[in-house]
Formats: C-alpha cells, sequence, structure tokens
C-alpha cells in the first residue's frame, strides 16, 4: 500500500467534498490508496456521505471526537507507507497530493510536508508555522496577503513548524513519535513537528504546490469547547523552549532563517502599500483638478466672469460712496465754521 488517507470527521458535506478534491490531487490507483475515517457524527449523517475520490474509503473506528487519540488509532490501523493527516474541511487542488509526495521523496532530510492553504476569499491561511518572542506558535502571514503572492509560492523551504489540518509524512516517521494526547484543543501537530526535528533530526518542509482550501477551524468550531485552550498553549511554549535549548546549530538556523524570511516579506509589503498609498493620493489630486475642470462649463465659466466683474464694479462703487460721504462731511464743516446751513446752500442745492 503506497498510501493511508487519515481523516477525522462529523459533517458529511464537509467530508465529501474533501473526497471529491481526491480524485484530482492524485493519480495513484486505486490499489494504492486507503482512506481510513473516524467518525464522530450521527448514524443518520453517515449515510449522505458521498465517495467520488475513486478510492474506498472505510469508517474505521467510531470514537468520540480528540483529533490526537483519533489519529493516532488511525495510524495504527493504516498499512500505507506513507500517512496523509487531513482535515474534512480541506480541499485539494489538482496535482497537489502528487506534488507532496515528490517533495517528501526528493528530500532525504525531510520529514514532514507541509502545505499552502488559502480560505474562501483566496486569502492565505497556512504556509508553515513560527514562533514569536514568547515562544508562542502562529501562522506566519495568515490573512495577510492572497494565498498567489510570490512570497509563498515557488520553491519548497524549511519552516519551523506546519498545522495538522494538513500533513505528509512516512508512516514510520509518525510511529516512531506519535501525537501528544496531552493536549486538549490544539498544539499536538506543532509538538509533533519538534519531535521530529529534535529526537529523528528531519526537517519540516514548506510546500507551496501541495495547496487547497480550508476555512479554519470549519470543523472545531461546531464542536464544543474547541475553540482553542490557555492550557495548551502555556504547555507548547514550554516544549518548543526545550526544543531551543537542546537545538543543534543547524535547526537554530532554520528558525533563525523562516523569521528573516519573514520580516523580509513584510517590509516588502509595507514598502507595497507606501506605494499604492501614495498612487492613490496622486490619483485623488487629478480626480479632483478634472472634476473642477468639467464642472466649469463655458457658460458657468462666463456667469462666475461677470459675477467676478460685477463684484469689482460693486467695490468700486462703494468705494466712490464712501469718497463722496467724506467730501460732504468736509463740506459741512467748512459752513459751519463760516455760519452756514449746509441744507440752505446754493452750492448742494444747485441741480
Amino acid at each position: 500500500m503506497r498510501l493511508s488517507i487519515l481523516v477525522i470527521s462529523r459533517t458529511p458535506g464537509f467530508l465529501s467534498a474533501m473526497l471529491g478534491s481526491l480524485s484530482t490531487a492524485t493519480r495513484l490507483s486505486g490499489r494504492e490508496v486507503e482512506i481510513l475515517c473516524s467518525w464522530n457524527g450521527s448514524q443518520c449523517d453517515e449515510a449522505t456521505i458521498n465517495n467520488y475520490s475513486g478510492y474506498e474509503i472505510l469508517i474505521a473506528q467510531r470514537d468520540r471526537y480528540h483529533f490526537a487519540t483519533n489519529m493516532n488509532s488511525l495510524a495504527e490501523k493504516a498499512s500505507g507507507e506513507l500517512l496523509l493527516l487531513i482535515n474534512d474541511d480541506v480541499i485539494l487542488d489538482p496535482s497537489s497530493l502528487d506534488i507532496a509526495i515528490t517533495c517528501l521523496e526528493s528530500h532525504i532530510k525531510t520529514g514532514l510536508v507541509a502545505g499552502r492553504l488559502r480560505d474562501g476569499e483566496g486569502s492565505l491561511t497556512h504556509a508553515g508555522i513560527l514562533f514569536d518572542s514568547r515562544c508562542s506558535p502562529y501562522h506566519q502571514l495568515s490573512h495577510a496577503i492572497s494565498a498567489e503572492h510570490s512570497v509563498v509560492t515557488g520553491k519548497s523551504r524549511v519552516v519551523p513548524a506546519a498545522t495538522g489540518a494538513l500533513m505528509l509524512l512516512r508512516r514510520e516517521d509518525f510511529q516512531a513519535t506519535r501525537f501528544s494526547t496531552h493536549y486538549h484543543v490544539c498544539g499536538e501537530d506543532v509538538e509533533l513537528c519538534l519531535d521530529l526535528r529534535q529526537h529523528l533530526d528531519l526537517e519540516i518542509r514548506y510546500c507551496p504546490g501541495f495547496s487547497g482550501r480550508h476555512d479554519s477551524e470549519g470543523t472545531r468550531s461546531q464542536i464544543q469547547e474547541q475553540q482553542g485552550n490557555s492550557e495548551d498553549l502555556s504547555k507548547i511554549r514550554q516544549r518548543y523552549r526545550r526544543f531551543l535549548r537542546e537545538a543543534s546549530r543547524l535547526q537554530l538556523q532554520h528558525e533563525l532563517e523562516a523569521s528573516v524570511v519573514e520580516a523580509e516579506a513584510l517590509r516588502s509589503l509595507e514598502r507595497h502599500r507606501q506605494q499604492e498609498g501614495e498612487q492613490i493620493s496622486n490619483l485623488l489630486v487629478l480626480l479632483k483638478q478634472h472634476k473642477s475642470q468639467n464642472i466649469l462649463s463655458p457658460e458657468l465659466q462666463y456667469w462666475r466672469q461677470q459675477s467676478h466683474a460685477l463684484q469689482l464694479e460693486r467695490l468700486r462703487l462703494e468705494h466712490d460712496l464712501q469718497h463722496t460721504h467724506q467730501l460732504l462731511q468736509a463740506c459741512q464743516c467748512l459752513n459751519r465754521s463760516r455760519g452756514l446751513n449746509l441744507d440752505d446752500s446754493p452750492i448742494i442745492n444747485r441741480p
């Protein structure tokens, strides 16, 4: 058996869509692939599963949901040389699984292949996991860029860790490490990557061609008490600190290189956004000028000129009136000084 596909599900709609995507994701024959499902939904829902993958699917167990425990149990039942661990809400792109298999087999030091995932709007949701200054894992550039951005496409590269939503690895390597069952909600996927690196001296490789759609936590969001856990975060922080204390020089170099790649990507994005901002500002200025020119039609321009002329004439008349008033006041003062009444003055009354 070449490949065992392991999936946990309780939602027939998600599972059916994922199974359908397998038909174009790989060219492996039906005899080379098995699909093992840990079903924790109802029997009525189970009956509505549609399998258009071209491969046989077996409900290998019907256990209560716990990601690590369910996956470990499925792996024990698997017979494939390779294991594909996949969420039921992932939809693989055509040929992506074959690309991942080639990537795994082309790099002898690679222990696990991670994929490039996007949401329904095309934004990046996963391209490897990094760690921040508090040793907390996070998805690099998640929802910050398009999944087709040059930063996350191109050649494969080594990353610190990967999401359990989509993993390809050798069965013997998984059995040598397995998922830690001490996590309640999340963290076992990151610890598996650290175990592969620390105990088996293998690398986690991000492969852009291993791609698909994944609206994050589509399944877990439907399960009570599966939206995050602070105890799990504390555990994975401790595990990563232990890894750093015991890491080799090459492993620390991989941590640094991954952070540098992200930092350069963020700087590039910031420069691009600044350029976009300047372009938008320039366009707004041009638009304002163009709008101003368009509004002033010949007729409006004529009336604006007439209005300006009338304003000037009004100012001139006001100035003349003020000057005449000043002369009148001067004459009144002069006549008073001579004992004359200005109203009886022949000069003033003369037509």
